[in-house]
This record gives structure tokens, C-alpha cells and sequence, in this order.
């Protein structure tokens, strides 16, 4: 379910991005590159925390 509300983000947030440099810049906004934005950057999530839970970090003591 975190992976979907990352892509979901990442969508929105890519999209967000490339609308603002696009008007700054003059050109026209090209949604499909947006998203393609989007999901590569939920793929790096993912692999980071595939990466994180390999190198044994995620297994720290809880502060209580």
C-alpha cells in the first residue's frame, strides 16, 4: 500500500515540477514525460528500501 501512495505522490509531485519548469522555460508541458518522472523515482524508492532492509538498518532498537 506505501508503494501506491508513493507512486501516486510522486506522480502528482513530478507532474507539479516538470508544469512550473515548463512555463518557466516556454515550452509546451508534456504530461507523459511528468509521469514517466513519477514512476521512476517510485521504482528508486522501492529499490532503496529493498537496499535498507538488505543492509540491516531497518533493524535498530526501538527507543522507549
Amino acid at each position: 500500500m506505501r508503494y501506491v501512495v508513493t507512486l501516486i505522490w510522486a506522480i502528482v509531485l513530478s507532474n507539479t515540477a516538470v508544469f512550473i519548469i515548463s512555463a518557466v522555460d516556454g515550452v509546451q508541458f508534456d504530461a507523459m514525460l511528468a509521469t514517466g518522472f513519477g514512476v521512476v523515482i517510485t521504482i528508486f524508492v522501492a529499490l532503496l528500501d529493498a537496499l535498507n532492509k538488505d543492509m540491516g538498518i531497518s533493524d535498530v532498537a526501538q527507543e522507549k
